[in-house]
């Protein structure tokens, strides 16, 4: 017996889909469900931000008063449904000098910690709070030979919690990060180049 598609089951979920392509649209979003696309459209929603439209990376503008954010988030659960016990904020695939600098230059870093689709906390970090990294990063590029970008370094996800201001907390997921402290999560600034 062949397949046969059956169109009208798919049809309330791809209804669906049209809603959340059509806010994420407003937002310069142009797939909601692709690269975390679905995270940032609520994070710009949430926090009244503007995604900055033909610009690398998640950058979001605060049209009141002009500054912009590196958007950034995590899933606390991986791709195999299993918690993640170490995770890392991602930054880009390619750092470099230039992207560095335009870290620097933010006002900050908004940083979604989710499980799976559900927010469960939100933190912003101001862009200096991030320097070491930056350091960290820079003596890399200038002292490693050949190396002309950093493939993804993270911020490591203690350091986030540590340091960031939290503007969102959603209690159902406190269990996570009670018991997350009895795990081997880094503290602190960085201190190796172990963190890649």
């Amino acid at each position: 017996m062949a397949l046969r598609p059956k169109p009208k089951k798919i049809a309330h979920l791809l209804d669906l889909a049209k809603q959340l392509q059509t806010e994420a649209n407003k937002q310069n979003i142009i797939h909601v469900f692709d690269d975390g696309g679905y995270r940032e459209l609520l994070l710009v929603k949430m926090f009244g931000l503007t995604k900055i439209p033909g610009r690398h990376g998640d950058d979001g503008i605060d049209p009141e008063t002009g500054y912009q954010y590196e958007l950034k988030t995590v899933n606390l659960v991986d791709t195999s449904g299993n918690l993640r016990l170490k995770p890392g904020i991602t930054t880009c695939h390619h750092v470099n000098h230039e992207i560095i600098e335009r870290y620097r230059n933010v006002k900050g870093f908004l940083i979604g910690i989710f499980y799976i689709n559900d927010p469960a906390r939100i933190y912003e970090i101001p862009t200096e709070v991030f320097e070491p990294y930056y350091s960290l990063w820079e003596n890399r590029l200038n002292t490693e030979k050949g190396l002309n970008h950093i493939n993804n370094p993270k911020f490591h996800f203690e350091y986030v919690l540590e340091h960031g201001i939290l503007h969102y907390h959603n209690e159902k997921y406190d269990d996570f990060f009670n018991t997350g402290k009895n795990r081997t999560w880094k503290k602190g600034a960085p201190a190796k180049l172990d963190l890649f």
